[in-house]
């Protein structure tokens, strides 16, 4: 059997010693004169001389076997590669050879482009077709547009891997942000010649500085515009928060939003509403400015207006994607971070818009050639399309093209770039169906579809949910707001149009079929004055957005399934039963997939329904101890001298190291608390000994039972625990249902951190157990704040690890430090516990105290200098505290570092203040006395509740 060789972008063959020999006897199939062995899941490795390899991974497409060249591995260095496991050890003569067959359980590639011989690798292998390789090859600046499933995102990614320097993602969705990051970095790619900001735009906008209060929403907007008497031409919320985002906020750089007068005498194509409408929709947006001084909001385009005075230049290469969702103001606030103007990249889809925002492709190039001469050179270059469809079903494809067909045919072209139809190639056949709504179908469609995590329904308005909901079981019910961004292999569309009939009989008009042949041509609206577009675009959107949602199958449930635009759509035979629609069920670990997922995207409502309808998970039988609960225990323990409350407190100082209690315990006579490490033994068998036995059936129970977060009595989750024990097969099973990794425990420390704090103190641990863990918990990135601003760590930068380590060591070294030498924290403690950390978590050069010392002086408060992200206050010379004006985001709050790390759980050592503070210089304004006093204050309260308020108040809450 005869192999095509295709080779990984970046490796360069004609620099691999043997290659042509070994290719030779690849592409015949010659595996044995090859030496193939396999080494991996789908990872095999060839012979090219005595010390050398190559890896490579085995894949088909139709008939045709596949070697993907991914790798040259020299002198046996397996342990370096991107592709085996963190610091793999192989050893070849227990690997077993290999030989051609292994082709036939390779998996199938969906597309293959026969005239190129390298392929890209995200989390999957990708072989551009020829307008990708075209695009992939041409140089910024550049627009991609694209429908769903072309792959735009895809190439784009590819693209970033070519830059240099500080490069910068950003798209409105956080959840695309974070796919998109984790499909960058897949495989262990890694580039040591850029630093890669993935942002949100929210998240973007707080890089400049944090606003102040909540972001404005759409349904916050509606839910306030809701309470208001507006006449009937005022009352679509939607209509109305599009005109305020997209005609009188958001179009203009030079002021935030537009005056009366102005906003009065806009043309008929810049606003929703007629002229004699304008006074009133004005009148309501000057209530809605007054809305958000006085209730704390913020709007994202007066923000990002305000934001442009404070924008300098700080990236080489930005890339933005599903541009459509973001307003010109928005647009522009990113593009000015740009050293070089031209070197952007943008991609998306104006047929998706379901956002309000007055977005259109000639808008944008108006704002390049406005702001940046420079771009105008060559401008047909500026924007490529890519109209292939990877994804959706062919019969998918052809509805959306109907669609796209009806919009030009009905209101002309929007503009010459979105003027275009879609090329099916996706891999499966599927089917679109148009449904009489009868009790008879729901009750059966409900029957089918269920138990199926892979149906979704979706309608048009949020307040048709409900109605769904009388008839059908599935938790997975959207309106078309929510559904951006979501793909299910089969949609169930609830009276989309019935919901509507109105506006899409209008849409319809007079066409008739004969009208939606060919190409569709380039052809604005004969009547400028005509508003159609402007009033039926959401409606035309909406549809087309909900179409593309089904990857392979779609229904359309309607009360009335005789309308006109139904017939232009081609769907004229109704069903009266749903035999076709096969009945479907998904596994546990499905639906908890699901609800993950749909968190992670901000559908929560759904993910709940499936965690208490689906999952049936309960609320845990015991008190977790935090807040009252705790305070309550506190109260029992050492004011009324109960013997439970005594254990229970002490349990809880002993996992949390609270020296506080466990003196106070003492003190109160309770005998238990003197022998704390006999304690500690009983209290491990007692509470953790399901965590410590090899098999992991005792804790998923619980987690079936509970939610994989569930928290014990300590406030912990089973994957705090788990890491605690460094108990990586737990791990990875916990992981594999989903487990939150963010979620802190009553140290303010997660999963992940936990781990340190074992490591610190554990060498063992820090050896045999750190790599597994740190491999699977560390979190790609951690937001601070500082100076007002949002600084991302990345897991990549040694600030990241220090930050980490130096929240570990507040609790265990501070107050030591404090005692027996008058110290904090120093470069030497940092030395100290890196030592024994393995060179797979941090390279032996970051151990080293010289380095450390850079770490912490580089990032000092007080300190200029670029790259500082400002994490330590220099008390005096080499000793160090946490900046006391940091904050962290922890689920999803922003909160202040001394509040997040307790002080008052310190040992009592704090009490005394050392010499060194009378000495003249070492303080001169007096403020890290005035903290020391107030940290000593914290710790002299004997109430747990004015120790909360005293927290909250003091250290690092207040400047």
């Amino acid at each position: 059997m005869n192999f095509r060789l295709l080779t990984y972008r970046g490796l360069d063959t004609d620099k691999i010693p043997g290659y042509a020999k070994l290719a030779g006897y690849l592409a015949a199939g010659d595996f044995r004169s090859a030496e193939v062995k396999k080494v991996g899941e789908n990872l095999f490795r060839a012979r090219l001389d005595k010390a050398n390899r190559l890896l490579f991974a085995l894949h088909r497409h139709q008939d045709e076997g596949c070697i993907l060249l991914l790798e040259y591995i020299a002198a046996h260095a397996y342990e370096k590669s991107r592709f085996l496991s963190r610091g793999a050890v192989i050893d070849e003569a227990k690997i077993p050879d290999v030989d051609a067959s292994a082709v036939d359980e390779a998996p199938e590639l969906s597309y293959l482009n026969p005239e190129l011989p390298r392929f890209h690798l995200l989390d999957k292998v990708l072989s551009f077709d020829q307008d990708q390789e075209a695009i992939y090859q041409q140089p910024p600046p550049l627009i991609v547009i694209g429908s769903a499933g072309s792959g735009k995102t895809a190439l784009t990614l590819e693209k970033m891997k070519d830059a240099v320097g500080e490069v910068l993602y950003v798209t409105r969705s956080p959840f695309l942000v974070r796919n998109a990051r984790e499909l960058y970095y897949a495989n262990g790619y890694e580039n040591e010649d850029q630093e890669v900001d993935f942002l949100s735009f929210r998240e973007y906008l707080e890089t400049i500085r944090v606003p102040e209060g909540r972001e404005m929403t759409p349904r916050a907007f509606a839910a306030w515009a809701g309470r208001k008497k507006l006449s009937r031409e005022l009352r679509d919320t939607h209509r109305l928060f599009e005109e305020f985002q997209g005609a009188l906020t958001g179009t203009d750089a030079e002021r935030p939003y537009l005056d009366r007068e102005t906003y009065k005498n806009l043309g008929v194509r810049q606003s929703i509403y007629a002229p004699e409408l304008r006074d009133a929709v004005y009148d309501l947006f000057e209530r809605y400015l007054r809305l958000l001084k006085d209730e704390g909001w913020f709007d994202a385009n007066l923000v990002s207006h305000a934001w442009l005075e404070l924008i300098t230049p700080r990236y080489d290469f930005i890339v933005i994607d599903e541009v459509q969702d973001l307003t010109a103001v928005q647009l522009l606030l990113i593009l000015r971070a740009l050293r070089d103007p031209t070197a952007f990249l943008l991609c998306g889809d104006s047929n998706q818009i379901v956002h309000p925002n007055f977005f259109s492709w000639a808008k944008v190039k108006t704002l390049f050639w406005r702001e940046r001469a420079e771009v105008t050179e060559g401008s047909a270059e500026l924007i490529r399309i890519l109209n292939a469809n990877f994804r959706n079903s062919p019969q998918i494809t052809e509805m959306a093209n109907r669609l796209l067909h009806i919009k030009q045919a009905r209101f002309g072209s929007v503009d010459r770039e979105s003027n275009y139809l879609v090329q099916s190639r996706g891999p499966k056949t599927g089917r679109v169906g148009l449904l009489a709504d009868s009790e008879a179908i729901k009750r059966d469609l409900d029957r089918r579809t269920a138990a199926s995590a892979r149906f979704a329904i979706l309608v048009l308005h949020p307040d048709q949910k409900a109605e769904v909901r009388k008839h059908f079981r599935t938790p997975l019910v959207f309106s078309i707001h929510e559904a951006k961004g979501l793909e299910y292999e089969n949609v169930l569309l609830y009276n989309f149009l019935s919901a509507e009939e109105k506006r899409y009989r209008d849409i319809a008009g007079d066409l008739a079929p004969e009208d939606l042949q060919g190409e569709l041509r380039y052809a604005r609206g004969r009547d400028k004055s005509d508003k159609s577009l402007e009033i039926f675009k959401f409606y035309i959107n909406a549809l087309y957005v909900a179409v593309t949602r089904a990857v392979r199958n779609l229904y359309l449930l309607e009360t009335n399934p005789k309308q006109s635009l139904l017939e232009l759509l081609g769907l004229t035979e109704v069903h009266q039963d749903v035999n076709d629609v096969e009945e479907q069920r998904s596994s546990l670990d499905d639906w908890r997939r699901e609800a993950h997922r749909l968190e992670l995207q901000g559908k929560e409502d759904q993910a709940a329904e499936i965690r208490e309808q689906i999952l049936k998970q309960r609320e845990v039988p015991w008190t977790v101890l935090h807040g009252e609960a705790l305070a309550d225990i506190e109260r029992k323990a050492l004011e009324q001298g109960e013997k439970k409350a005594r254990i229970a407190l002490m349990e809880y100082a002993l996992v949390y190291r609270d020296q506080r209690w466990l003196n106070a315990l003492i003190d109160a006579d309770f005998s238990a608390a003197k022998h704390p490490d006999k304690a500690m033994g009983m209290l491990e068998k007692k509470h953790y000994l399901a965590y410590g036995v090899k098999t992991t059936n005792g804790v998923m129970r619980e987690v079936e039972r509970y939610g994989v977060d569930f928290r014990n009595v300590f406030n912990q989750t089973p994957l705090m625990i788990a890491s605690r024990q460094g108990h990586a097969e737990l791990i990875e099973e916990l992981l594999a249902q989903d487990a939150d990794t963010s979620l802190v425990d009553a140290n303010g420390l997660n999963a992940f951190q936990i781990s340190l704090e074992r490591a610190c103190v554990d060498q063992r641990y820090a050896r045999q157990k750190l790599p597994a863990v740190f491999e699977r918990l560390a979190p790609p990135s951690l937001d601070i704040q500082v100076d007002g601003r949002l600084i991302k760590l990345d897991r990549r930068i040694m600030e990241y690890l220090m930050l980490c380590v130096a929240m570990v060591l507040f609790y265990q070294r501070v107050g030591q430090n404090w005692a027996h030498r008058n110290g904090l924290l120093a470069a030497t403690d940092f030395e100290q516990i890196l030592a024994h950390f393995p060179d797979s978590v941090i390279p032996e050069r970051r151990k080293k105290r010289q380095y450390l010392s850079s770490i912490l002086s580089k990032n000092e408060v007080a300190r200029e200098g670029p790259g500082n992200r400002k994490l330590f206050m220099r008390v005096r010379r080499g000793e160090y505290l946490l900046n006391p004006y940091l904050s962290l985001r922890v689920e999803g709050r922003w909160q202040p570092i001394y509040q997040l790390l307790a002080p008052e759980r310190l040992a009592a050592e704090l009490m005394e203040v050392p010499d060194w503070y009378a000495d003249e210089g070492r303080d001169p304004n007096g403020f890290f006395e005035r903290e020391v006093a107030r940290l000593r204050a914290i710790l002299q309260q004997p109430d747990a509740e004015t120790i909360a308020d005293t927290i909250a108040a003091g250290l690092g809450a207040r400047r």
